[in-house]
């Protein structure tokens, strides 16, 4: 095996850019930079709240957290999708004071990190509430069609059956639930024990044709969520999480 080839002055210059972004966060705690397609993501307690791409510092946001960059004429991260469709991410870029000081970066960085905790707990919410949904539906179901004396074990079976089910999870048409079961993903407890992002990596394997559209709407299965919603929201967290899944999966070269 030759040996790996030094790394380009420009990807040091990225990782010296990435570093100092987390020194200057250290006071927030153990912040992380790990890299992705190109750039880096920016981790705290396993929660990415930020974005490097091309050393331009970019921070997670949502409706509660957008207008003080807006206010600034602060800009989002684009790029141009395949079909040279201009699409944008809900990570907006920092103001330049806070790569000098590190008060700056904390207030900026601060915002980032709580939108990030907002998303986490809206998406155990909605969890919470598709497995109760679907619970009681499965009770409704059952004392619709067992009579009252119907043994447990038959109610067991019918509910086992439609929690099963992945044609009733939102985003998976046939075509979706075709080439998971190819990948040997065939019920609801299989995909939920993958996850999104293991699954999506199961069906790529088989077929090299998958597109992201599939891993936004695994995500959007597993979470309640539009797949569209999903790739506007959580596009950059899914990708890393992809990228270490293959990598790992390739093993050392």
């Amino acid at each position: 095996m030759s040996p790996a080839a030094p790394p380009s002055s420009a990807a040091l210059r990225k990782q010296a850019f990435a570093d100092h972004v987390v020194e200057l966060m250290s006071g927030m705690g153990a912040v992380e930079a790990k890299r992705m397609f190109g750039g880096h993501g920016i981790y705290l307690h396993g929660l990415m709240f930020a974005l490097i791409i091309e050393e331009c510092l970019y921070l997670k946001t949502d409706e509660q957290s957008l207008a003080p960059f807006q206010a600034r004429g602060l800009l989002p991260f684009s790029y141009e999708t395949r079909h040279g469709v201009q699409s944008s991410l809900s990570y907006y870029e920092a103001p330049p004071e806070v790569y000098d000081e590190r008060e700056h970066m904390a207030q900026w960085a601060r915002l980032g990190y709580e939108c990030a905790l907002r998303a986490q707990e809206a998406k155990r919410q909605r969890a919470g509430k598709g497995g109760k949904k679907g619970e009681a539906s499965r009770k409704t179901a059952s004392s619709a069609v067992l009579p009252a004396a119907a043994s447990s074990s038959a109610t067991d079976v019918a509910s086992s059956s439609d929690a099963t089910d992945l044609s009733a999870m939102r985003n998976l048409g046939p075509k979706s639930q075709a080439v998971l079961a190819k990948a040997g993903i065939k019920t609801v407890a299989q995909l939920r024990k993958l996850g999104a992002v293991q699954a999506y990596a199961r069906v790529k394997a088989k077929d090299p044709r998958a597109s992201l559209n599939l891993l936004w709407a695994l995500e959007g299965a597993l979470s309640g969520r539009d797949w569209k919603s999903v790739a506007e929201t959580d596009r950059a967290s899914l990708l890393m999480a992809l990228e270490d899944v293959q990598r790992l999966a390739s093993g050392p070269c």
